[in-house]
């Protein structure tokens, strides 16, 4: 199930990585379908990564967790993130708690940094695929 997990994150991600190399920030400002399909690529790549670290730790007997955000703390206690990541993926989880309330706008400037911020997923990819073989 992880598995399949990352590579729906992997995908998106691919998706993410168009958006940031064919559309410049003053594009998207200007187009409401393109704010609207960043949103929700950042929104799915964020719950991909709470998904994938609750999953892992569901996987291991590790179940009574209550947040994503507790999740990947709990993978930093486990060294397999490190410090740093955990901290940066923590400060994901914010955006997507912004995210699911379609109410609160957000600043495109905002989320168009996320975009140049896509190689921390991609360091949690490595890292949970690494822990998975293990």
């Amino acid at each position: 199930m992880i598995k399949e997990r990352i590579r729906k994150l992997n995908e998106n991600l691919e998706i993410l990585e168009y958006m940031k190399n064919n559309f410049d920030i003053d594009e998207l400002k200007k187009d409401k379908i393109k704010q609207y399909a960043l949103k929700y690529g950042i929104y799915l790549c964020i719950t991909g990564i709470g998904e994938i670290a609750c999953g892992y730790l569901n996987e291991r007997g590790i179940e009574s967790i209550s947040s994503f955000k507790e999740c990947i703390a709990i993978l930093g206690e486990m060294k397999i993130l490190d410090r740093i990541l955990v901290e940066r993926l923590m400060e994901f989880m914010k955006y997507r708690d912004l995210l699911k309330r379609p109410y609160i706008e957000i600043d495109i400037d905002k989320l168009y940094s996320f975009l140049e911020r896509l190689d921390l997923v991609k360091e949690f990819i490595d890292k949970i695929t690494i822990g998975i073989r293990v």
